[in-house]
């Protein structure tokens, strides 16, 4: 919408801007039909809106406005205001007329005239644009004439929240019709994600292209024009991924209906909320269960793929897709076990109760495997691995929490995956450091390589853990000298990194 003076030092007269609202334009003096984009303007009705105490039959559109021009003195004076409001495609053009009773009556009551006029147009992208153009004088009228001073009321009423007004009377009809639609009275130019308002330019240079300096002007004004079209085509684009995006999450919800669901009483009073993935995964790898994907379902939780069967952590429930045999069956265990479930409940895609498939007992490494696993520990990392391990878990537990991410984050980051599995199996670890006997230890080392049963994996794999037990190293902590330590071992630092060492405030790498 739009609103302002008809001024003479425009080139406005009230008469004119009169005529222009039904649909006839002046170019170089000779009156034309109005066109836009190259399409007729159709005129679909036409108010003039007067004092309930004003003759109509004297007071004529055109001598409505011949007197509003006759009774101001000035070059510069205002013979009228324009208040254009453009109808939104969302809202049955059934309504305008309502709508018109509703704005443009007021002005009336205070002993305005007003003409309003519907036109219709076709827009841009060829829909049709309809819009109200309206006129009000800024003096009273009575059947002797207009009065001699402006309407001051009038200037209060245009700077007291006009926008808030016609967005209030949009939103009720929009709410009266069913219609999901807001809409928001703030300028684009305060409005997050909009572009600032194009320029407003004089009438004289939108109605004459030939005045000087109006072809600059314009051009400027066609280019801000055509950035928010752009802008306009980029916002509608990202309201149709919207809906995709709302599509896809009601597909994704259809398919939940088709999953099997295991819950507990114990789930109740727990706020609802998924594992997070560092801490399933962990417990996943210390059972020795691979994980063949994991993905995050916004809103949902986690989906863990385990041997083609889907299991997601909806935070109240486990929802599954698939065969519960072996491996998936006992990754639902162990995820059970850790949300701290006990008692179990399996439902069908029908909601029937289902058993639960009992938990598949580990296996046990044979006695041979026992005997090469000791013989292996023996001939390369003997009591440095079992001393590495337990320190690790000792670490791990001492630790807070921000120090034991940022462990973990650089055995991510070192690129082994069989190190990082190990780890994951020695944080799940629940008994004391001193538990952590010959044969655990080497079923975690199995379990961390998987299939790659060679010689120097092993190697690399029981270096790695010792490295992590070495102050200094990059994958241990940072090394913090005795605060004693430069005046036992001379170094030649600078004087600042020295007083910060030994104060103790930063660590040397």
């Amino acid at each position: 919408m739009s609103f302002g003076g008809v001024s003479r030092s425009d080139g406005w007269k009230a008469i004119g801007r009169s005529t222009y609202q039904m649909g006839i334009e002046c170019h170089e003096g000779v009156p034309e039909d109005k066109h836009r984009n190259g399409q007729q303007v159709y005129h679909v009705r036409h108010w003039l809106l007067l004092p309930d105490d004003v003759d109509p039959v004297p007071w004529r559109r055109e001598a409505v406005w011949q007197a509003a021009g006759e009774i101001e003195k000035r070059k510069d004076a205002r013979e009228g205001r324009f208040f254009d409001i453009s109808w939104p495609r969302e809202l049955p053009t059934e309504r305008i007329e309502g709508f018109v009773e509703r704005v443009y009556r007021g002005f009336t009551d205070i002993g305005l005239a007003v003409q309003i006029d519907w036109e219709s147009s076709a827009a841009i992208d060829g829909e049709p644009n309809d819009h109200l153009h309206g006129l009000i004088s800024t003096r009273t009228l009575s059947n002797t004439g207009f009065a001699s001073a402006k309407c001051r009321q009038l200037d209060v009423w245009f700077r007291s929240g006009v926008r808030h007004r016609v967005a209030d009377l949009f939103n009720a009809i929009a709410e009266d019709c069913g219609i999901d639609v807001r809409f928001d009275p703030a300028p684009n130019a305060v409005r997050d994600n909009a572009l600032p308002q194009e320029d407003r330019l004089p009438r004289r240079i939108v109605r004459d292209r030939a005045a000087p300096g109006a072809g600059t002007r314009l051009s400027q004004r066609d280019r801000q024009r055509a950035l928010r079209r752009e802008h306009e085509q980029v916002t509608a684009e990202i309201e149709a991924l919207e809906r995709q995006a709302c599509d896809l999450r009601a597909g994704i919800d259809a398919r939940f209906e088709d999953m099997s669901v295991l819950t507990s009483w114990q789930a109740e009073g727990q706020g609802a909320k998924p594992l997070p993935v560092e801490v399933a995964m962990t417990a996943f790898m210390g059972a020795g269960i691979a994980i063949d994907e994991r993905v995050a379902v916004e809103g949902v939780g986690v989906a863990f793929v385990v041997d083609g069967t889907v299991l997601i952590d909806a935070g109240d429930r486990i929802l599954i897709e698939g065969r519960l045999q072996a491996d998936p069956a006992r990754a639902v265990h162990v995820l059970a076990r850790r949300k701290g479930w006990r008692d179990l409940g399996l439902t069908d895609s029908d909601g029937m109760p289902i058993p639960v498939p009992p938990d598949p007992a580990p296996l046990l490494p044979s006695v041979s495997g026992m005997a090469r696993k000791r013989s292996r520990i023996e001939l390369m990392g003997k009591g440095n691995v079992l001393r590495a391990a337990r320190e690790v878990v000792q670490t791990i537990r001492a630790a807070d929490p921000e120090s034991r991410g940022e462990m973990l984050a650089k055995v991510a980051a070192w690129g082994n995956r069989g190190l990082e599995r190990l780890v994951a199996a020695l944080v799940s670890y629940t008994g004391e450091p001193n538990d952590l006997s010959v044969g655990i230890i080497l079923d975690m080392i199995d379990r961390a390589l998987g299939q790659e049963d060679y010689l120097w994996r092993h190697h690399v794999l029981e270096q790695d853990l010792e490295a992590m037990t070495v102050p200094g190293t990059p994958l241990s902590r940072p090394f913090r000298p005795h605060p004693r330590f430069y005046d036992l071992y001379p170094v030649p630092p600078d004087d600042g990194a020295r007083h910060a060492h030994a104060g103790g405030g930063e660590v040397l790498q």
